[in-house]
């Protein structure tokens, strides 16, 4: 049996059938049924099977069916279609897979958790927050960044963040960087509210967005090491708690009120 035509969908038992009408051209049901040593029942349900896709044609010739193979080139309509209802099941699955995801971390009540390292890794998760494509919202600080991380960050990560307008909602700690990352905050589709950072000393940066919460270490002269935890109701206390630290930041940063926050 040529192993591609189970790729394209047929069974084992079709596949063998199909070759043998190949091989010996158009037969009789009783002549099929005696070279595949198939029972009568199986042999008939295979036939009309291929029949059905499109691979075989029958007709009543003196008062017996005659199965006649159409040519091979119809294996590239099967695969076709075949490849056209794989891409159809992968964009269907692509769109339930969050909610898939939820239900099954609700039902065996434990997070998914993914650790990643070095710039690379951090790199990882910063693109899964452009994936997941939901409002982030953070709290860092930018003063003592891996400088490798930081221009890439600057250079590919935020444009990305732009291109597929994903906001984002920062606390950030008070600095020189800070200065300019606030400055840069609208076109960089960004809310930002500083507070000082000799009273909140963050030393990393945390992200929730979706049913995700991302803790990050990008410190300069550290081990860059970051996880994702996703998990609902994890990512709801959270944003619970950042929603809360949001309100207290904005004692100490007013501009906020201009941009808003929802």
């Amino acid at each position: 049996m040529l192993p591609f035509l189970n790729t394209i969908g047929l069974t084992d038992k079709e596949a063998d059938l199909y070759e043998l009408l190949i091989q010996k051209g158009e037969m009789d049901a009783g002549d099929i049924i005696k070279a595949s040593k198939l029972k009568r029942a199986t042999a008939y349900k295979v036939l009309y099977s291929l029949e059905a896709k499109g691979l075989l044609t029958h007709k009543d010739l003196e008062k017996k069916l005659h199965f006649r193979p159409e040519p091979p080139a119809k294996l590239f309509e099967l695969a076709e279609t075949r490849y056209r209802e794989l891409e159809r099941a992968k964009n269907d699955l692509h769109s339930s897979l969050p909610q898939l995801t939820s239900n099954y971390i609700l039902s065996v009540e434990r997070p998914i958790v993914k650790t990643f390292e070095g710039v690379e890794g951090l790199k990882e998760i910063y693109e899964d927050t452009i994936r997941e494509a939901k409002p982030i919202y953070a709290v860092h600080q930018l003063e003592e960044l891996d400088p490798k991380l930081f221009q890439w960050l600057r250079k590919s990560y935020i444009p990305q963040r732009i291109k597929f307008h994903i906001h984002a909602y920062v606390i950030v700690a008070s600095g020189s960087e800070a200065k300019t990352y606030v400055k840069r905050s609208k076109i960089s589709n960004r809310t930002t509210i500083t507070v000082p950072r000799n009273q909140f000393p963050f030393q990393h940066e945390v992200n929730i967005y979706g049913d995700k919460v991302a803790f990050i270490n990008g410190r300069n002269n550290t081990k860059l090491i970051g996880m994702i935890i996703q998990h609902p109701l994890t990512a709801k206390t959270m944003k619970s708690w950042f929603d809360l630290a949001w309100k207290g930041a904005e004692l100490f940063d007013k501009s906020v009120k201009i941009n808003g926050f929802p």
